[in-house]
């Protein structure tokens, strides 16, 4: 049987992976598989024994070594024709130069407050982010398309206190729910790479794996986003 011809808009797309961890790692691994031809991967973080249960990149052995050089030396090994950029740092708002680098970034970062950062900076950079959070059997994914969609400011506005919201090491992440989050994650990439429309864009997707369920709910711009509304504005004046 002949081996279909890579799709040349996957080969020549950059994707950026924020968090290279339960999130990150299986997003990595599918889009790798799908023929993508550079990923970013950013991460401050060394690998610890919490994450090997749901981090598939890492094995006990790469234990207090920096995630983005095991993750980046495993996905060259298995993906040798994909080319992948490892930077151990932490996203920041100082970013944007970077995020415009790249045709879609992935948040697979895991507090609340990087989550916001990241979004920031997508709008700002106008780059198509995909977002997923997961917490406990739950997970959600919200697709933003800067200028054109709801972001992730626009639904929660700003960041809780610090506390009020357990961690995910606080509460605890089922593996197989960041596994399911990541992949659809990296899903949502591929369709925006070879020009579908997104699935969650506008819209954000709920999943509760416990109860075996999910939904969507469509989410409109904020008119008092801080991040996205001065753009919104703009666009309508235009249009008008």
């Amino acid at each position: 049987m002949q081996t279909p011809s890579p799709d040349p808009r996957l080969t020549a797309a950059r994707v950026l992976v924020i968090g290279v961890g339960g999130l990150g790692s299986p997003a990595a691994t599918a889009l790798a598989a799908a023929g993508v031809g550079t990923l970013g991967l950013v991460d401050p973080d060394v690998v610890e024994p919490s994450n090997l249960h749901r981090q598939p990149l890492y094995a006990t052995a790469d234990v207090g070594r920096p995630k983005v050089e095991v993750a980046a030396a495993r996905l060259r090994e298995r993906f040798p024709t994909t080319r992948v950029e490892a930077r151990r740092a932490r996203f920041g708002a100082g970013d944007v130069a970077l995020a415009r680098g790249f045709a879609v970034l992935l948040d697979g970062t895991d507090t609340i407050a990087a989550k916001f950062v990241v979004n920031d900076v997508a709008v700002a950079a106008g780059v198509p982010l995909v977002h997923a959070g997961v917490l406990g059997f739950r997970a959600q994914l919200l697709t933003v398309l800067p200028h054109a969609s709801a972001c992730y400011r626009c639904l929660f506005e700003e960041a809780p206190p610090p506390g009020e919201v357990p961690s995910c090491e606080e509460a605890g992440i089922l593996g197989p729910t960041a596994a399911l989050a990541g992949a659809l994650q990296a899903a949502e990439a591929l369709r925006i790479l070879g020009g579908a429309g997104p699935a969650w864009a506008g819209r954000l997707l709920t999943i509760d794996t416990l109860a075996g369920r999910w939904r969507t709910a469509p989410l409109a711009p904020n008119p008092r986003c801080t991040a996205c509304a001065a753009a919104h504005a703009a666009g309508r004046r235009e249009a008008s």
